[in-house]
Order: C-alpha cells, then structure tokens, then sequence
C-alpha cells in the first residue's frame, strides 16, 4: 500500500515492582502524532492519516497507523487496512520490531495478521486471524539479519542508525517478507526548498513490476510530501498538515544512535 511509503516498539524489561492490585495501567505517553492529507487524482480530500508513536513503559513503544475516508470515500474502506501497529523495544540504539499487526476486513469479517519476531530463535513468523477464529501460523522463515516493517524503519531512520544519506546514494534494507526476501532500494537526491528528495523502488517477490515511490524529507527525516501513481485514477499525494508537531530533538528522550547498521552506498 502506497500508506506504508509515508511512511516506512519495543520491549526493554526492567526490575521493577509491578502495579498494586486493582490500580489502573497509566496511560501511553504520546511521543508524537503527525497528520496526512490524502488526495487521489481530481479528488483533493479523500481521507486523513495519522501517524503515532507511544511510549508505553521506559524502553517500550508503540507505532500506529491508522486513517479515515473523507465523504464518498468511505465506501472504499471495506478494501482498505484500517490499522497497521509496531511493538519495539530499544536496544543498542535502535527500535528492534517485535510485533507488526495489520488489521483489515476481508468478506465482512475483521482480520488480524501477525509478523513475530523471534530475535532468540533467529525466526519470523506470520499468523492469521478471522474474527471470531483461532490464530493460524502461515510461514516461518530465518531471521538471519537485520528485517524491518515499514513503521519501524521509518523511527530507525529518524534515530540515524543507517548513517547519514547523502545525495547521490543509494540505501538498501530488507523489509517483511512474503515469505520470499523483500529490499526497499531507496535513491537519495539533491536538497531544495522543499526538503530532501528521495525515490523508492520497490517490487514484490512474485511480481516484475517495480513500483516508484517519491517524497522529501524535512530535516528530520519526515516526509512532509510524498507521491506515486495509481493506475485509473492518477496521483496519489500524502501532505503533511501539522509540521510543528514533530519532534525535531529527542524523538524517544535518547542520546542519538551510535549503533551500527547498513550504511547509504555511493
């Protein structure tokens, strides 16, 4: 989905007491919560994004996506996710991904997929959910290295674990899998004054066809405009609305990452 462009939590236990009994879980802190506009062809409002990061316990975070059809168009959410979540937990300076759910309606009925990562064991793995079902495992694959879903990328880039991306380089990460191997091959540009330029390339597994994805990116690695083409219906085009609500220092109330990961090639 062109959603997960825009974008492209956590688990850190501590030795702690746990709550008295009857007392009530103190609610997420909300770190940051961004809202995109979407328009599709001749249609300038079609629905709003929101993107937000939570804080559910010191080293432990919670990324969402969720939006809402605007008019007409909320006859097409029967097609559409309606939620995409990330637990990560924080270790050695980057959000290391531990559940992606996506949550969609498929023949009337409310579906929860599942990706596990068991860093441990070394293995990923996919369950499925019907409403009103069990929970049936898919696949299972090796986690042999690194392997991000789109809302955790997207943090890790703002913590600086790929290295710095300057124009003219290439980064390379490898994403979900299908259960086949999936790479997001990103093209760094110039800087204007819109921001950073970058284009996506991304293609399935079982599919020839690449896809062209293209945003800029503010100085905090926020894409405040992106884009690509639908077919029939034309571009399809996510603005930023409330810039001021990023959070340009201590995204986590971390020091900066230090940790080593793939690094943009020339």
């Amino acid at each position: 989905m062109p959603a997960r462009v825009l974008l492209l939590v956590l688990l850190l236990l501590q030795l702690a007491p746990g709550p008295l009994p009857g007392a009530a879980a103190p609610a997420p802190v909300i770190r940051e919560d961004l809202e995109y506009q979407i328009s599709l062809g001749a249609w300038s409002d079609v629905g709003r994004v929101h993107l937000v990061l939570k804080e559910l316990e010191p080293g432990r975070y919670l990324a969402e996506v969720s939006w809402a059809t605007q008019g007409l168009w909320q006859l097409s959410k029967r097609w559409l996710p309606e939620r995409y979540q990330t637990e990560m937990i924080h270790r050695e300076g980057r959000l290391v991904p531990l559940i992606f759910r996506e949550e969609f309606i498929s023949q009337g009925k409310r579906v929860v997929k599942e990706y596990r990562f068991d860093h441990e064991r070394g293995h990923l793995s996919l369950w499925r959910q019907a409403e009103g079902g069990e929970k049936v495992k898919k696949w299972e694959v090796p986690l042999k290295s690194p392997v991000y879903d789109f809302l955790s990328l997207f943090y890790n880039v703002r913590l600086g674990i790929f290295g710095p991306l300057p124009g003219g380089s290439t980064l390379r990460v490898m994403v979900l899998p299908t259960p086949a191997p999936q790479e997001l091959v990103f093209v760094i540009g110039p800087v204007s004054e819109m921001g950073r330029k970058v284009m996506l390339d991304y293609r399935r597994s079982e599919s020839k066809a690449v896809n062209q994805y293209f945003f800029y990116l503010n100085p905090e690695q926020v894409p405040t405009l992106a884009w690509t083409q639908v077919p029939l219906f034309g571009k399809l085009t996510a603005r930023l609305l409330n810039p001021a609500e990023i959070r340009k220092e201590g995204l986590l109330s971390l020091p900066p990452s230090a940790s080593p990961g793939p690094k943009a090639q020339p």
